[in-house]
């Protein structure tokens, strides 16, 4: 049976999908008894789906400011020059 410790350190690997049958099934297995690394994963999982709202927010912000820039710069190119 896995420890804590084995848990941890590829807890990541099996959020991410990256683990094999066998060891899946030995992480489900701890994980069922185990309260504290039940608590660890939802950790994990949070802080991946905070992270991937954060960047994706960021990546519209960004999207928004280009389009804010290219309105402005086109108002600016087509106004009229009355000087």
């Amino acid at each position: 049976m896995l420890s804590c410790r084995d848990v941890a350190g590829r807890a990541s690997a099996l959020i991410d999908g990256d683990l094999g049958a066998r060891e899946t099934a030995a992480m489900r297995l701890h994980l069922a008894m185990c309260r504290g690394c039940q608590r660890f994963l939802r950790q994990m999982r949070a802080t991946r789906d905070l992270t991937q709202a954060a960047v994706k927010a960021e990546a519209q912000h960004e999207g928004e400011d280009a389009r804010i820039a290219a309105i402005l710069s086109e108002l600016h190119d087509a106004k009229p020059s009355g000087d």
